[in-house]
Formats: structure tokens, C-alpha cells, sequence
């Protein structure tokens, strides 16, 4: 695990790139979150993709997601105030909004209130010339120094379409964390920190990977906010990164904390037998391939499982009979 050209590094690298680019596209609930705040704006609407996620320029955090199968766009931008915020005043910016956008043709535009929120709606049939028949719902709020704009649109809109802009709308609500904030910060967010650790980790820059996936780990056991398959990845990264730069304890460590959340996932047995491999215990090396070959069907869809023979993590064991022929029968057809 420690040698820098060592097939099992190159090979969770990839598995690293796969499984986001792989990643399930849907969500079950949306959350939005403003740095160093102990809240979320959550969206409790199964079937959204977010496309966008993150900070703008001017400081605002933005979030676009669309449903594919109703049609919906959504997008949420939370700003900060200096003066803080008062939702009192929403009614006035939403006004504000509806003006700035009179050169559109709107139609239909109605002012009330929808989820304790003030709710601005309005029509456009077309948009640069084309028919998009565009209904929209625009709600406004504010918690603390923040104010909360949330968007909605469905694109050739029929009036029985009206329930599902209304589903979602009612089912967004900020949700108190208590505490320190755990997942999104000043310094970022769990998944920030992931991908900043994977950025470096694919550039083979093992020992800068450390920090930003220790990161990300330390808040995801505050509040989980990973896909299942993006945790697998930052738990089975670390531990290498921490083996590849030579801290077997760290890495059995994180690996093993893996095993105890999933026990099913084979990655985990199988780096844990690269750092017994480099400690020289080879039976501990065959058992941990052993379970890590049992549970090869539960692999990130797209990962295959790695030949033992060709990582150079296992080479010192190949001259021995006893585990050239166990690693041959890890890889016989049908096994």
C-alpha cells in the first residue's frame, strides 16, 4: 500500500471516479445550508436531481434541482444581510421582483401566502419568442441575517399541474440542527471537503487528501448528509491515503470504522488486507481477502473487484505456495 506505484492505489483511484460519476441522480430530500449556520432549508420531494449546488461569487448560496418526471424546476438562494433579515419585508421584495420583470409579457400575477411564506405567481406564455407557456411560484422568507427565495417552475403548463408546484412548496421547511454547526461552516460543507480530498487524491497528492477527507469524515459523523456510495468512497480513501503515506494505525483505523457503518462493502476488507500485507502477516492478508471476495456483489455498481496477483501490495506473498493458490482460487470463474 505504501509503494507509490501500487496497482491497489490506482485502482481505488478510479473506483473514487467511477462511483461519482456513477452516483444515483435522484434524491429522496433536498437541503440547503448557509455557512456557519445551524439550520437547513430542507425540500422533502423525492425525485428532484440537483444540478447546481453552491456559493456564488457575491457571497449567496444556490441550490437548482429539476424533477425530470413532473417537470418542476427548483432552485433556492439564500442571501445574507448585514442589516439582517426580516421576512416582514417580503411582501415589498417580492413586489420589487415582479417589476424588474415586466419587460417578460407576465400574466396572471397573484399575490398570497402558501406555507406561512409569502408567494408571488405569475404566467409567461413565451420567452424569447417561444412558446414555453412557463407557470412560476416565488416564495420569500428569512431566518436570522438571511433571506430565504425559493423559486418554482413548470414549463408548458397545463392548470392540473398547479398541485404539483404546491406539493413542493409545501413541503419545504427550515429544519434547526442544535449545535455547532456540523455540515456546512464557514470551512465547508462534508462534501466539499470530499471533493477537494478526491481532487487531490486523483493527482496522487496522498498526504494533502488526508486533511480534507479527515474533514469531511468528522462531519459526516456529526450529520450525514453523503450518498451511501460517495461515504463508502471518503471512508475506503482515507484509510488508503493514510496507508499510502505510511500510517498503517490510521489507515486499519478508518477502514475498520468503515466496516462497523457497512460491513457489507468488499473495498474495506480488501484495503484492510494491504495494510497486513505490508505489515507481513499473511493470514490476516488471506483472511481479509477472503471477506472481501465474499462480498464482491455488493460492489459500487461498475467496480470490479482487484486481481491480488497483479498489487504489488501482495507481491512479497507470491513466491509462498499457500497464497499464490488462494489467490488463484479468489479469481477462478465462477467464484
Amino acid at each position: 500500500m505504501i509503494r507509490s506505484a501500487s496497482r491497489c492505489i490506482a485502482l481505488v483511484a478510479l473506483v473514487s471516479l467511477c462511483a461519482i460519476a456513477q452516483e444515483p441522480k435522484t434524491t429522496q430530500n433536498i437541503r440547503v445550508s448557509f455557512p456557519g449556520k445551524n439550520w437547513d432549508i430542507q425540500v422533502d420531494s423525492p425525485g428532484f436531481k440537483v444540478e447546481t449546488d453552491g456559493q456564488k461569487p457575491d457571497g449567496r448560496q444556490y441550490l437548482f434541482a429539476t424533477n425530470s418526471a413532473t417537470g418542476v424546476a427548483l432552485s433556492v438562494t439564500l442571501e445574507e444581510s448585514k442589516q439582517g433579515a426580516d421576512s416582514a419585508t417580503c411582501p415589498d421584495y417580492l413586489r420589487k421582483r415582479i417589476a424588474s420583470l415586466s419587460n417578460l409579457g407576465m400574466r396572471d400575477v397573484e399575490y398570497s401566502q402558501v406555507a406561512s411564506m409569502p408567494v408571488v405567481q405569475y404566467f409567461l406564455p413565451t420567452y424569447q419568442g417561444l412558446p414555453v407557456r412557463q407557470k412560476n411560484v416565488v416564495a420569500c422568507s428569512a431566518k436570522e441575517d438571511v433571506y430565504i427565495d425559493i423559486h418554482l417552475s413548470k414549463s408548458l403548463f397545463e392548470p392540473s399541474d398547479e398541485p404539483l408546484l404546491m406539493d413542493v412548496l409545501n413541503r419545504i421547511h427550515v429544519t434547526d440542527r442544535g449545535g455547532a454547526p456540523p455540515a456546512s461552516s464557514a470551512s465547508g460543507s462534508s462534501l466539499d471537503h470530499f471533493r477537494e480530498g478526491g481532487r487531490r487524491y486523483v493527482a496522487q497528492d496522498f498526504k494533502g487528501a488526508i486533511e480534507p477527507y479527515q474533514k469531511a469524515l468528522d462531519l459526516e459523523k456529526q450529520h450525514a448528509e453523503l450518498t451511501k456510495n460517495y461515504w463508502r468512497v471518503l471512508v475506503d480513501n482515507l484509510g488508503m491515503a493514510y496507508g499510502i503515506t505510511g500510517d498503517l494505525e490510521k489507515s486499519e483505523a478508518a477502514l475498520n470504522y468503515g466496516v462497523s457503518k457497512d460491513p457489507d462493502y468488499p473495498m474495506f476488507y480488501y484495503n484492510l488486507a494491504c495494510v497486513y500485507a505490508e505489515r507481513g502477516d499473511m493470514d490476516k492478508t488471506m483472511s481479509y481477502l477472503g471477506s472481501a471476495f465474499a462480498r464482491k456483489q455488493n460492489a459500487i455498481p461498475g467496480e470490479d473487484m482487484p486481481d491480488p496477483r497483479q498489487d504489488d501490495s501482495f507481491h512479497a506473498f507470491m513466491s509462498n505456495e499457500r497464497f499464490r493458490k488462494f489467490a488463484d482460487s479468489l479469481m477462478a470463474p465462477g467464484n
